[in-house]
């Protein structure tokens, strides 16, 4: 699973990294610690542009009567993706990706000690992409008003160094897919999962660190200083 990552960089570095061509972004603030809930930076691709804005971090699904009531996931499952009815519709015709300089998971070490948090990100500190889909609502209540825009993190199983801190993880979509995952069409889109499950797993560098991150109310680059739940 996918709770919390850190994106530091300011939408213009992600833009020019990302090859965006169109920044719908203001009064951005770089966080630590993203939690879910908050808008997110987001890339979106259509027939004129790569556009990078923002998403609100938790699936609101078209039948919701209210945002953040239950129902409402931050993250799907590439295994079930292309069918799920929560998903399947947005996995179709609505991906976009997640930009973050890295990812935090906690690692289970038995009952009687507590969870170690993990920084994982890349080795030579390059953006990662994280495959996502988006959806929009409207409040019933008021239908006339601007719709909510919401995402949901693409989770695969752990690979490599990461299965020995958690089953799971984002997807991470290297270079060559962007532009795949961006723009295949409804009949190419199931194809886009073989794809991603035949990646090797990627390189990945995990770094202990202290509880701080626990807490959403600390967001600083403290939290991903190398560092342990014990100190």
């Amino acid at each position: 699973m996918c709770g919390r990552y850190s994106a530091s960089s300011s939408p213009e570095q992600v833009a020019a990294h990302f090859s965006v061509t169109d920044v719908a972004v203001s009064d951005y603030r770089p966080r630590y610690n993203v939690a879910p809930s908050v808008k997110v930076l987001s890339i979106v691709e259509d027939e004129e542009s790569r556009r990078l804005g923002l998403l609100r971090w938790g699936f609101v699904p078209k039948w919701a009567k209210q945002i953040g009531g239950k129902g409402q996931p931050i993250n799907a499952r590439i295994e079930t993706v292309v069918d799920s009815r929560m998903f399947a519709a947005s996995f179709a015709r609505k991906r976009c990706i997640i930009p973050a300089d890295g990812f935090f998971e906690w690692q289970d070490r038995g009952k009687s000690r507590p969870k170690q948090p993990y920084y994982i990100a890349d080795p030579n500190s390059e953006p990662l992409a994280f495959g996502a889909i988006w959806t929009s609502w409207r409040d019933p209540a008021t239908p006339e008003n601007d719709p909510t825009f919401s995402m949901a993190i693409i989770t695969t199983a752990a690979r490599g160094a990461m299965t020995q801190i958690h089953d799971r993880m984002p997807l991470m979509l290297p270079a060559t897919l962007w532009s795949d995952w961006l723009t295949a069409d409804t009949d190419d889109a199931p194809h886009l999962v073989e794809a991603v499950t035949a990646l090797g797993p990627p390189t990945l560098r995990a770094t202990a660190v202290t509880s701080l991150v626990n807490s959403v109310r600390n967001d600083g680059p403290e939290l991903i200083t190398p560092g342990s739940v014990d100190d």
